[in-house]
């Protein structure tokens, strides 16, 4: 029993050592905030928060419930090798911390219950080690949906980047600028001498951000034909799809996304989304319900959802989404663009036209705003002509 009792108690310190070893690397490496969850993949809720100048770290209230955790760097734009680094120490920490308390332990010859304490606990160190550093493509569920793979595969993944073209790396640099364009054109230069999976999926990721769905399409297509594709890389090539009308295809594509991986928000999200562009609001309604359970901070879920309630005749229930979706994320193009199409199925113009204009001046590349913006231009014409026609028979 007291053996197990001490496995028990250094699994959670094992954890925590861990991704204390991340996270400081993270802000020696980058100067910028780290942030932890010990018992936890990314959920914050039932756990401690507890502040120590760049470093954040959610603890569950249950010491016992310790035996996972992860660490997410806030810098956005960070190089392989420090990549390496702070992959590497995570489970060399736990270790390292360890060995030190062992030693002492012995060197001073201190309480016998100590060294059968720090024995275990170097044990379960030196577990934590083999385990984490033995690529696994088993893959780890976030709790915002995203999936991530032990530090193992992620080492594995980082030195074959090493491996790649220079100019991978400066297109790299380039999309974690937000220069997209740049960093497509590079890359499908880069692609005619060396086909790779990863430069794919920059590329495609690059020309889905720069709102291009045709050359998206066109390399997502290519793609397909020579690799490979994952829950995200059907997700993304179900977008351009949609997005340039080919509403059946994207459909069949994101249900291949989600029979790999059910758990993706965005394959959920989208799928809902195109389903209200085709009128399927009911259907729809139930995939934005999933990819909310999984991520309750998921703006573009909210507003979406809030279309398909009001064009079901749930209006309130729809406008609290949308409105939630507006505290979530103020800038959200798409929420204002879903107002404007509330007012205007409502016969008031003038507030959709405003909520029109709103969309399209924080994104203008915003699907179909300008079609609604015209429409809405148009009827207000129609009713000043025909307010004018009134005025004149008076006379």
């Amino acid at each position: 029993m007291l053996l197990i009792g001490l496995v028990l108690i250094t699994r959670p310190l094992t954890v925590l050592f861990h991704e204390l070893g991340h996270a400081i690397s993270v802000i020696l490496l980058t100067k910028q905030r780290a942030t932890i969850y010990i018992g936890t993949y990314g959920d914050p809720k039932k756990c401690v928060k507890i502040n120590f100048g760049l470093l954040t770290i959610f603890l569950r209230s249950n010491p016992f419930a310790w035996r996972l955790g992860i660490c997410i760097p806030s810098a956005k734009s960070v190089s392989v090798k420090r990549q390496i680094i702070y992959t590497l120490t995570g489970p060399i920490a736990s270790l390292i911390i360890a060995t030190t308390a062992c030693y002492f332990t012995f060197a001073y010859d201190l309480h016998g219950f100590l060294k059968l304490f720090l024995i275990i606990f170097l044990g379960s160190a030196f577990l934590d080690l083999l385990i984490n550093l033995i690529p696994s493509k088993k893959p780890i569920k976030l709790y915002d949906g995203k999936i991530t793979y032990n530090d193992g595969y992620s080492l594995k993944q980082l030195f074959y980047y090493i491996r790649l073209p220079k100019e991978y790396t400066q297109a790299a640099d380039l999309y974690n600028e937000q220069k997209f364009a740049d960093a497509a054109v590079l890359l499908e230069k880069l692609l005619s001498s060396k086909e790779d999976e990863n430069i794919y999926r920059l590329a495609i990721s690059s020309y889905l951000q720069e709102k291009n769905y045709h050359k998206a399409k066109e390399i997502s297509d290519a793609f397909a034909i020579r690799g490979k594709m994952n829950s995200d890389d059907l997700s993304n090539i179900a977008l351009s799809n949609s997005m340039l009308g080919f509403h059946d295809e994207a459909l069949e594509l994101y249900d291949k996304s989600l029979r790999l991986n059910p758990f993706n928000k965005y394959s959920l999200n989208n799928k809902g989304y195109t389903l209200n562009l085709m009128e399927k609001y009911k259907e729809a309604i139930s995939l934005f319900d999933k990819s909310i359970e999984l991520d309750t901070d998921f703006a573009y879920s909210y507003n979406n959802r809030g279309l398909a309630k009001i064009k079901l005749g749930q209006t309130e229930e729809g406008l609290q989404d949308i409105n939630r979706s507006f505290e979530i994320d103020p800038d959200n193009s798409y929420a204002y663009m879903n107002m404007g199409i509330y007012h205007f199925d409502k016969g008031e113009v003038d507030e959709a036209l405003q909520n029109f204009a709103k969309a399209k001046e924080i994104d203008s590349s915003t699907y179909m705003i300008d079609k609604f913006i015209k429409d809405a231009q148009k009827e207000i014409s129609i009713r000043a002509a025909g307010n004018s026609g009134i005025a004149e028979s008076g006379a």
